[in-house]
């Protein structure tokens, strides 16, 4: 887990001290935008106005900075989905629940576009990386929300979905706008600048609507 963030300060004729989630705010950037093979530790310190080695004394190495980095995204991305569902009246049944968390899950994603832009750059091979993010976030955060839909499936309310249809859908398809902003931005002669709530929730309601079962 990352270290506990510590207070930045200001020395005279010293760097400024980071704490540490800024570091591993810029350093998940870093990471989504360049791969972790083309992020570089001493950019980093640079643009966060660190000497040198100060990353790699408080972080040990690149690789445990990455995985620090993963965890604060990615634990911060499921806090916030639940404080979001949370703000909100409670889901009336089953149904309202898997609504509420897609709904959550692509506000949210509106906040941390890093997150995606970096399963962009992990899922293109095989990795430990990958496979550390899939097992320890992607899996569990799925698990109850497919109990759902398959409980919902078998009682005829929902046709069955595949777990990756459903996941590229959100992950790659809704949220995709929040990442790739130039290529959303040429849809605002048309559309106007993009209502990141908005889309959040005609998204929502367009899945949800798609995955109804048809009536006889």
């Amino acid at each position: 887990m990352p270290p506990e963030p510590t207070a930045p300060t200001e020395t005279r004729g010293r760097p400024r001290l980071r704490r540490d989630d800024e570091i591993l705010d810029a350093a998940l950037l870093a990471f989504a935008t360049h791969g972790y093979a083309g992020m570089s530790l001493r950019q980093l310190n640079s643009e966060l106005g660190l000497s040198h080695g100060t990353i790699s004394h408080r972080y040990g190495s690149k690789e445990r900075l990455y995985y620090a980095a993963v965890d604060h995204g990615f634990g911060g991305l499921i806090a916030e989905m639940d404080d979001e569902i949370g703000r909100r009246p409670p889901a009336a049944d089953e149904l309202a629940q898997v609504r509420e968390r897609f709904r959550a899950f692509l506000v949210v994603s509106a906040r941390r576009p890093e997150l995606v832009r970096l399963m962009n750059q992990e899922g293109l091979h095989a990795s430990d990386r990958l496979n550390y993010i899939f097992d320890t976030y992607t899996q569990p955060a799925l698990a109850d929300t497919f109990a759902t839909l398959e409980r919902l499936a078998s009682a005829g309310v929902l046709r069955p979905v595949p777990a990756r249809a459903l996941f590229f859908l959100l992950t790659h398809g809704a949220a995709a706008p929040y990442t790739l902003t130039a290529l959303s931005a040429r849809f605002d002669p048309a559309d106007g600048p993009l209502d990141e709530l908005a889309h959040a929730e005609l998204i929502t309601d367009v899945t949800i609507n798609a995955l109804r079962r048809p009536g006889p």
